[in-house]
């Protein structure tokens, strides 16, 4: 059966980081072909490419160095379905190209680029795209790219040869660091949303689907012990995440998963809260808080739940923090531990160490918890 694979590249992505940029959003573009930067997104998507040779695929992609110039020289069969008609590329000719591949629906949109061609992929396709990321940006904070470009054509080959496709996918971070004048304090990064993304951290050519629906079904059964842990009188605050969201549809506060909310007595008291609305709920009460890891480079609080201030957790007390996370993603993060960055460096190192995250319904895993702070210094 052909499958019919989407991609994008976006040709400025990267070029920033060669000659001392944070990223090429916006005017940046420019600026670094001023200082002599060369675009390698298209390199790195060629060498994705070349692992779906001999596949029974058929390349949909646009014009020029937005994927027809890759899938030439790849040798892969290719039709261009979105015209770009200018060389200087921008974050609309992404969107633009990403609807389009969204209303044909392709069975996987790879796309090339950092963190702004991610947010660009999300606007426009939200989650009815299966997406998988080429790693060639500067900013790297999502979660949808895979670890080289080369794993990333392995992946999508794995996926679209797949007998049950649907099965592979999960949900991933979109994140991104705004870009500050130099001088300035970076910012966080912030959580956008989510995309949905073939599983990159156990694809081996000997993954079955049955093992992936396991894990599925391990982390529904963490859900429903958060549940039940939120029937008692305590504040139970809830961060942002899509495993989180499950627990906050039980207790009447469905909404974004991007939000945090509050529930008590299995029933919703808060919902799309702020640091000073959170702060104010749980004033005077026994409070708890419950939160996911953002995946990729799993971080428990500084990327994507900046609502989970300082502030929030010294007041709900470090002792009360309940961690839930797919074993499967533990297992897949490079550092091997959890990560804090509060903008506290006293909490962070109070929060260092090891904690207990829920993993199914019987099943809790002890992990190593690690100041980020300290662990860029070394």
């Amino acid at each position: 059966m052909t499958r019919r694979l989407a991609l994008i590249v976006n040709p400025i992505a990267g070029m920033g980081g060669a000659v001392g940029l944070a990223g090429t959003d916006g005017e940046r573009a420019e600026r670094a072909r001023e200082l002599g930067a060369i675009g390698r997104a298209g390199e790195k998507a060629l060498s994705a490419l070349r692992a779906l040779q001999g596949t029974d695929v058929v390349i949909e992609t646009c014009s020029g160095a937005m994927g027809a110039e890759i899938a030439e020289r790849a040798g892969l069969r290719y039709e261009v379905v979105v015209d770009i008609d200018h060389r200087s590329t921008t974050g609309s000719d992404t969107r633009r190209a990403a609807a389009t591949m969204r209303h044909r629906r392709v069975d996987l949109l790879l796309v090339a680029g950092g963190d702004g061609t991610a947010r660009d992929v999300l606007e426009a396709v939200a989650r009815d795209v299966p997406v998988l990321g080429i790693p060639a940006g500067v900013k790297m904070h999502s979660a949808i790219f895979a670890a080289t470009a080369r794993t990333a054509g392995e992946v999508a080959r794995a996926f679209l040869t797949s007998s049950a496709p649907d099965a592979l996918l999960r949900d991933a971070e979109v994140m991104d660091r705004e870009i500050v004048d130099s001088g300035e304090t970076p910012l966080s990064p912030k959580l956008y949303g989510f995309l949905r993304v073939p599983k990159i951290s156990f694809f081996v050519p000997q993954a079955k689907a049955s093992s992936i629906l396991a894990d599925e079904r391990a982390l529904e059964g963490a859900v429903q012990r958060l549940v039940r842990l939120t029937q008692d009188d305590n504040i139970s605050v809830l961060g942002p995440g899509t495993t989180l969201e499950r627990v906050k549809k039980a207790g009447g506060c469905a909404g974004s998963p991007l939000a945090v909310a509050a529930v008590s007595s299995g029933r919703c008291v808060g919902r799309d809260l702020s640091e000073t609305q959170i702060l104010k709920t749980i004033a005077g009460k026994p409070a708890r808080l419950i939160v996911g890891v953002v995946g990729g480079q799993g971080f428990l609080f500084g990327r994507g739940n900046q609502q989970l201030s300082s502030r929030v957790i010294r007041a709900v007390g470090t002792q009360n923090i309940v961690v839930v996370a797919a074993a499967e993603k533990l297992l897949a993060l490079e550092s091997g531990a959890l990560l804090v960055d509060t903008g506290d460096e006293a909490l962070d190192d109070e929060l260092a160490g090891f904690v207990s995250v829920i993993v199914s319904a019987q099943r809790t895993l002890i992990f190593p918890v690690k100041n980020a702070a300290r662990e860029m210094r070394r």
